[in-house]
């Protein structure tokens, strides 16, 4: 995944350049809009101390203002967000209510790139994501190829951090043909960027022979430009390449070469936290368990000191707990496990990493009872030095509680997912259950419909429910009245009669119940994420197909998932 630190370098790069294309173009107004744009951009870059810019900024705004010109206003409410960091928020919003549907070929969608921005540092993945497709399409509308594709690229950067890497993988490929095709907008900055998501997207996608592709070719990129910062990261997924790849002293190498380049042209320390993560894996795989232990404790080191969560790291701590556990180091393990905790209390609030690393981390209840098990294990040692064996029978009765809630929520759920698979195969037998059946085992209560009209409404969804169309269509009970040819309140009291259940319940069902048989039956749905499943079958999001399938089932997709790939 593209690290927090170097997306937002990314992100940016649409807003560098932007513009420098559309001058050429032969429309005047075109041409009059980015004229003064870059004019203005030339005047604040003469500079270099802020407070000279930020003068010629305000008597630019003033100047605009007095002339009630619109379009030069929002130029310098954007350099001023890059001026002023502080008010960018309140700068991009100003942009974006004085701009909207004015269709100027750089606004609003310029202001809603900076609200993406500011949304993807906050980790608000959620937001930024509304806000790059809001500017996608003003930018579209507008004619903006170039801002288009750029903002399409932060898309694809979100889609790669969700763990969507084929998409981005797609994204990437056309960003890099475009800028191919387009030699004026093309830069060392956004070139050698993209061929450093590419490589990222695919090397922890183990795709390693494309990962290698870009890696060679980003390296022979920022040597023939200079580019360090791109080149000392790419030396460092070259040593990524070599670990996945199991060359682990060569992996080494490369790894403490990177480290050292970064060190010395980088002041953001969090990139050489990466090099420490990856020379302790390779030496932990050459079973160099105290050099390995050294470099995850550099891992801690680093992100306590600049707080910034990255995913891939976290199982740093789980490392160190178990060295420390087996060293019978409580102190240590209590020390991790309170590091652990505090970083995955940030993490679960962004919903697409809980979504995609639930079933790869600690569940934080259990974590938190390990805690617990620990801090007793601490405080029987001091009771018992005071001769307080009591504390003893509570902790241990307490352990069994534990346990016993475990084993039994353990058997629970494997007893509900056996059953899941029970009804599964139960549906198939009774799948081509005859409506004369249906019409005989309803309940004795007058249904006030003509008994012709309810066997051709049954008929009709039964073959509704076998074409499986209620996965790839938005239904409401108007629409599925319609296209079985009948009334809303015919259809309603029929399903509600006949199927047990009301029509939005009735619709959930059934793509719960095809939800469970294509996991069953088809492999690589399990390993999408849950998101993805819940809109291959129909579902809005992952929230509303995690809490269907709950109700249906009992357990939850993640659970059913991973019990399958057993």
């Amino acid at each position: 995944m593209i690290k927090k630190f170097f997306i937002v370098i990314l992100l940016t790069m649409s807003i560098l350049f932007v513009g420098s294309v559309y001058g050429q173009r032969k429309q005047s107004k075109i041409a009059q809009d980015v004229s003064h744009f870059e004019k203005l951009k030339n005047e604040i870059g003469a500079y270099t101390e802020d407070s000279l810019k930020l003068q010629i900024a305000e008597k630019a705004l003033q100047k605009a203002k007095t002339n009630r010109d619109t379009l030069a206003i929002a130029n310098v409410y954007y350099f001023l967000s890059k001026i002023k960091t502080s008010k960018q928020n309140q700068y991009s919003d100003s942009i974006i209510s004085i701009t909207y549907k004015k269709n100027y070929i750089q606004y609003p969608a310029l202001g809603y790139l900076v609200k993406g921005n500011i949304n993807y540092e906050l980790g608000d993945y959620k937001k930024a994501l509304e806000y790059y497709l809001k500017g996608s399409i003003s930018a579209k509308e507008n004619g903006n190829e170039q801002l288009y594709f750029s903002l399409k690229f932060n898309i694809g950067l979100l889609k790669n951090t969700a763990g969507e890497r084929a998409e981005a993988q797609q994204i990437f490929t056309e960003y890099l043909a475009y800028l191919d095709q387009n030699p004026k907008i093309k830069t060392p900055y956004n070139y050698n960027g993209t061929l450093f998501a590419l490589a990222d997207a695919y090397i922890y996608n183990k795709q390693l022979d494309s990962a290698k592709i870009y890696i060679d070719r980003g390296i022979i990129e920022a040597l023939e430009t200079k580019d360090e910062s791109i080149y000392s990261i790419l030396v460092v997924y070259s040593g990524m390449l070599h670990y996945f790849s199991d060359k682990y002293e060569v992996a080494i190498d490369s790894l403490q070469k990177g480290k050292r380049l970064i060190q010395n042209t980088d002041e953001v320390k969090t990139r050489t936290a990466i090099c420490d993560y990856y020379l302790a894996r390779c030496h932990q795989a050459m079973g160099n368990i105290d050099l390995s232990v050294h470099h995850f404790e550099n891992v801690d080191s680093i992100l306590k000191k600049t707080d910034d969560v990255i995913p891939e790291l976290i199982d740093t701590y789980d490392h160190l707990i178990n060295y420390y556990k087996s060293q019978k180091q409580v102190d240590k393990q209590l020390e991790y496990i309170n590091t652990s905790l505090r970083f995955d209390s940030i993490l679960h609030a962004n919903q697409i990493y809980l979504t995609k690393n639930i079933s790869k981390r600690y569940d934080t209840v259990e974590l938190i009872s390990e805690k617990e098990k620990l801090i007793s294990q601490l405080e029987e040692d001091k009771f018992i030095k005071e001769e307080k064996i009591t504390i003893l029978s509570i902790f241990l009765g307490v352990l069994v509680l534990i346990a016993g809630y475990g084993f039994w929520r353990s058997y629970n759920n494997r007893k509900l997912f056996l059953e899941v698979l029970e009804k599964q195969k139960e549906k198939e037998k009774t799948k081509e259950q005859n409506i004369e059946e249906v019409i005989a085992a309803k309940p004795k209560e007058e249904i006030d419909i003509p008994e012709e009209v309810v066997t051709e409404v049954l008929k009709k969804l039964q073959s509704f429910e076998n074409s499986a169309k209620f996965s790839k269509k938005h239904y409401t009970l108007n629409s599925l009245a319609k296209e079985l040819d009948t009334n809303s309140a015919y259809l309603s009291k029929i399903i509600n009669v006949y199927k047990h259940i009301n029509f939005a319940n009735y619709l959930n069902n059934l793509r719960i119940d095809f939800a469970i048989d294509q996991l069953t039956a088809n492999n690589p749905l399990r390993s999408y994420t849950i998101k993805a499943i819940a809109e291959e079958v129909g579902f809005k999001n992952a929230q509303s197909f995690s809490t269907a399938f709950h109700k249906r089932t009992g357990i939850y997709p993640s659970y059913f998932i991973k019990k399958l790939k057993v």
